[in-house]
């Protein structure tokens, strides 16, 4: 019996050892280019399928609102409706004015009154704000109401309209 508990420290100190990773393993993980600046292109490159995560929807806001139900929004469809935000997404880092102007609901209530009018004046309604707006979309925090959904505090508002999604509203404000 003796025997086996002196054994027991040499075990201890041979499961330390052996579960501790080598120097390489650890130089190969922190590699220079594994590191991001974070950037509203590097965030938009995260868009694809839609992960379990984004598919919930928060019973609770972190701010302890209730959000208001999907059909108050007019939306019967969450899952294409996030699917649509993933391909505005999309369409944002390629700078695809074409497709980004056709998801719009005109006019918008401000200066953009056709499709036209959007692709000339992209870069002035698609600021940067705008795309980190929809770049950093919490998937289970969508603000709805009787209006639609709202993406960052107002920034951008989506609709459902028939089978289909539109953007009806851009609030860039001016910004640069």
């Amino acid at each position: 019996m003796k025997k086996y508990i002196s054994l027991i420290p040499i075990f201890a100190v041979l499961l330390v050892c052996c579960n501790q990773p080598s120097k390489e393993t650890v130089s190969e993980k922190i590699a220079p280019t594994d590191i991001t600046v974070m950037s509203v292109d590097s965030e938009l490159v995260k868009v694809s399928a839609l992960s379990p995560a984004e598919l919930k929807d928060d019973s609770v806001f972190t701010d302890g609102s209730i959000p208001t139900s999907w059909k108050i929004a007019g939306v019967s469809n969450v899952k294409g409706l996030k699917l649509f935000i993933k391909q505005l997404q999309q369409w944002v880092i390629t700078n695809d004015k074409e497709m980004l102007a056709s998801a719009v609901q005109y006019p918008l209530n401000n200066t953009i009154k056709t499709k036209e009018g959007l692709i000339v004046n992209y870069d002035a309604v698609f600021t940067k704000q705008v795309k980190l707006s929809l770049a950093t979309t919490n998937f289970s925090q969508l603000f709805r109401n009787s209006q639609g959904v709202m993406l960052d505090a107002g920034k951008i508002w989506l609709a459902q309209k028939g089978n289909n999604f539109k953007i009806i509203a851009i609030n860039y404000g001016g910004e640069k």
